[in-house]
């Protein structure tokens, strides 16, 4: 279904009875809805809990801001980094929506769904968005649930090059069978290599994405928005919510030390970790993610 957001579209999908506890689950970068495994869900409505997840903007089926070109990314970046600084120097980048913007969607669909609050959960750039709604909106939320995420602290230990390159490498061609081998190349830089999914299943998984939406021009926008919105710490220690932390000790694209850095500045949190789990959501860790959820929600609904 489609919800209104300001004045864009977003693709929404609700699972589960309207009186179960409400979890709005956000995905990562370039993410759409349809990469959140259906078991996942399945094992969570199981527990009487009603997801509800979207395609981000610029993402799937909800609003494209085609068109609209970032003109220097990496000065972006610089400036959210150094905005004392930079900020003498230059004029700050335009970008054409930010991580709060995003943040402010989930809100709106909370409000077009008649929810007052439901649990936040985000994996990724998802946990970015989620701790912005947190933050910024402490009223609409029961908890938090940051997923192989950050505080943008600009001290924290970068991934490789390789493994950044890999964010924004561009296949061969448009083709579905050159996108799929593109996507195949760079999974494996963040697998976890503890749990690996069969190329059987990542293609097919590619394979129905591609053939939902093919739409890389919205992730240069998101990338932006990510730079912009910087380092969070100040933010997250004003967040008095509970909040669970989820990574991986196997996270090759956001490291572990990001998430303990995401623990240490939210108080009271807690923080969970798996061992040989990366970057992604394979079937092995879904036992273990649902039931720090569950015993989340649990604990404060």
């Amino acid at each position: 279904m489609k919800i209104l957001s300001g004045n864009i579209n977003l693709e929404v999908k609700d699972f589960g009875s309207k009186a179960d506890t409400p979890l709005v689950m956000i995905s990562g970068f370039g993410s759409q809805l349809v990469d959140w495994p259906q078991n996942f869900i399945d094992k969570l409505i199981q527990n009487k809990i009603r997801v509800i997840i979207f395609d981000n903007r610029d993402v799937g089926l909800s609003h494209k801001f085609s068109g609209e070109i970032i003109e220097d990314q990496k000065l972006i970046w610089r400036y959210s980094y150094s905005r004392e600084k930079l900020s003498k120097e230059i004029k700050k980048p335009k970008i054409p929506y930010t991580l709060t913007d995003m943040a402010n969607d989930c809100v709106n669909i909370l409000n077009a769904l008649d929810i007052d609050k439901a649990h936040i959960l985000g994996t990724s750039m998802g946990g970015m968005i989620a701790q912005l709604v947190a933050h910024n909106h402490p009223d609409r939320c029961k908890s938090l649930i940051s997923v192989m995420s950050t505080s943008g602290n600009p001290k924290l230990p970068r991934p490789s090059k390789k493994v950044v390159d890999g964010l924004t490498l561009q296949p061969k061609s448009s083709r579905k069978e050159d996108v799929i081998r593109n996507n195949l190349v760079t999974r494996k830089l963040w697998a976890s290599p503890k749990y690996p999914t069969s190329e059987e299943v990542l293609r097919e998984n590619f394979s129905y994405r591609y053939d939902r939406m093919y739409y890389p021009e919205g992730l240069t926008r998101q990338y932006a928005a990510i730079g912009d919105d910087g380092d969070r710490t100040l933010r997250l220690q004003k967040i008095s919510l509970p909040s669970l932390i989820l990574h991986g000790d196997a996270d090759n694209l956001v490291p572990l030390q990001a998430g303990i850095d995401t623990h240490k500045n939210i108080n009271g949190s807690k923080i969970e970790i798996l061992e040989g789990w990366g970057h992604d959501l394979p079937e092995g860790t879904h036992d273990w993610i649902v039931d720090k959820i569950i015993n989340q929600i649990k604990s404060h609904s």
